[in-house]
């Protein structure tokens, strides 16, 4: 008889390690393979797309009854933590326009018997429906730990291609894993997750040395600004827009400094507000993934290159930041289609929107007059360039390094 208690509490611990296991590899499959983020909850992790959030929560049940089955007081703790998880919807929808919930419940192997599941199911259908009436997009979710299947509470078929793909090769691929091997999986695969984050970000050491391009740049435009109102109302005349403006004229006959003072010059106050909300976006952005040098050589290569593109291909005198922004858009575009990690990059902030806005921005100057479009795409292309060059050089110098080590 004691043989056959130290069998029930072995299998009973296989169990709940091979859920523990599942639950862990799942969560780390999501940041790894779907680039979702930990979220505030416990079990919560999220991924963002423009204005929106996919949140998933992963919870898992486990049975103190008599040999490990569950009882009365394990379907009645089940039923409180469902109804914890659900009430901790609003907490992570604060902040979004649109979000959809899938609360996926890891379930060990002998708490799966047909009277088990169906008190289970029953428990979870009737979370679903309260959260369904509260407006919420949501989904339930149960997986076997025993034969790894899984089951959407509503009948409905699991409509977010990102999860569903992560959750059934998770489940297909450590069918035949013990807990304490997926638990292995699960560690190899953050770790994986971290490396690539850490791969896109500049180093510390370069984002740290040298002064800051957004604090100079500011505080540069909004003081040229201010001695340029100073100026004109002491004496009645332009004087920092006479000297410093783009006049391809004045250019060509030697004024060549203007390609780069035209860059610290603005219209008025909401050009110059425009441009500076607009260099901060971009700005605080990249700062994380370029050092100091490389930000200053995006932006300023791309301002002298919208400055050039402009001498060769208009008459029309201009001056503002926007073109040396752009290039900051340029770089962004490169990260996100040619950069190291691309994939890992455009989740790794929400530079989708940014993107969009820089589209736009290069768009809505086509069809407004008095802006300078030479000037914008100039920039935007030099940016694009500059940061190709850094990106070339960074992968030439990581691979002699590796050959090296």
């Amino acid at each position: 008889m004691a043989e056959v208690l130290d069998n029930e509490q072995t299998n009973t611990a296989d169990a709940a390690e091979k859920a523990r296991g599942t639950a862990s590899l799942l969560a780390a499959n999501l940041m790894a393979n779907a680039y979702f983020k930990k979220g505030p909850t416990p079990g919560g992790y999220y991924r963002s797309e423009l204005n929106s959030v996919c949140y998933v929560e992963i919870a898992l049940l486990t049975a103190i009854g008599p040999g490990g089955i569950p009882d009365e007081n394990d379907f009645a703790r089940w039923e409180a933590a469902a109804g914890h998880i659900a009430g901790s919807l609003p907490s992570v929808s604060v902040r979004k326009t649109a979000a959809s919930f899938y609360i996926i419940y890891i379930v060990p192997e002998n708490c799966t018997d047909g009277e088990s599941m169906r008190c289970l199911s029953g428990i979870l259908a009737e979370k679903q429906k309260n959260m369904e009436k509260a407006g919420y997009i949501a989904e339930t979710l149960t997986v076997d730990a025993g034969t790894m299947t899984y089951s959407v509470i509503s009948g409905r078929k699991l409509d977010n291609r990102n999860l569903k793909k992560v959750l059934e090769t998770t489940l297909k691929g450590s069918a035949r894993l013990s807990g304490g091997e997926q638990l292995d999986e699960a560690r190899r695969s953050v770790e994986s997750a971290r490396e690539k984050y850490r791969s896109i970000q500049a180093d510390e050491r370069s984002r740290t040395s040298g002064p800051s391009l957004l604090i100079f740049l500011i505080v540069a435009n909004v003081l040229v600004f201010l001695a340029d109102l100073y100026f004109e109302y002491r004496t009645g005349n332009d004087i920092l827009r006479q000297w410093g403006v783009q006049d391809n004229t004045l250019i060509m006959q030697g004024e060549w400094w203007r390609l780069i003072t035209s860059m610290f010059l603005h219209a008025d106050w909401m050009h110059l507000l425009s441009n500076m909300i607009f260099l901060y976006m971009l700005g605080r952005s990249l700062s994380l993934y370029y050092g100091n040098l490389h930000m200053w050589l995006i932006y300023f290569f791309g301002g002298l290159s919208g400055n050039v593109l402009g001498l060769l291909f208009s008459t029309a005198r201009s001056l503002g930041a926007s073109g040396a922004i752009m290039g900051l858009g340029g770089a962004l575009l490169y990260r996100m289609t040619l950069g190291k990690n691309a994939a890992t990059f455009r989740h790794a902030g929400n530079f989708t929107w940014l993107a969009l806005t820089v589209g736009f921005n290069l768009v809505y100057g086509l069809f407004t007059p008095g802006i300078d479009n030479y000037g914008h795409f100039g920039g935007f292309i030099g940016g694009f360039i500059a940061a190709l060059i850094i990106g070339k050089i960074a992968e030439r110098k990581q691979a002699a390094a590796d050959i090296e080590s």
